[in-house]
């Protein structure tokens, strides 16, 4: 029911499970070669439906998504790890100390908008 919504969070889930399919198939993260990154698109486009597919979801991922998940391929922003890493110690300390609730199950971190949200999948 979230994928309904295009600009929703869950999109950057199905695309980095997408993308764990990628590298399944073809031993390589999409965009990682310059000179494949039009035919990685094409690619990766065909693993987000067959994903959405076997969900039983419709093609509800605009291209602009599939686009930056090639562009920036593979690369990791240092601000982003330091983000998560941060995240990770807090729910650590959240499990230790038995004070507060942790996360329940998954949190999506969108560093282009600044916003995160968290699902019970």
């Amino acid at each position: 029911a979230q994928l309904d919504n295009p600009e929703n969070e869950l999109v950057w889930y199905v695309m980095l499970r997408a993308v764990d399919q990628f590298h399944s198939e073809f031993r390589a993260y999409p965009g990682y070669f310059n000179d494949q990154v039009e035919t990685d698109i094409v690619r990766l486009k065909v693993c987000v439906n067959k994903l959405l597919a076997d969900w039983g979801c419709g093609p509800v991922i605009k291209d602009d998504f599939i686009h930056e998940m090639c562009r920036y391929g593979a690369a990791e922003v240092h601000s982003v790890a330091a983000y998560i890493g941060g995240c990770a110690a807090h729910e650590v300390i959240k499990i230790i100390t038995g004070q507060y609730v942790p996360i329940n199950n998954t949190h999506i971190y969108n560093a282009i908008t600044a916003t995160s949200a968290t699902f019970s999948l």
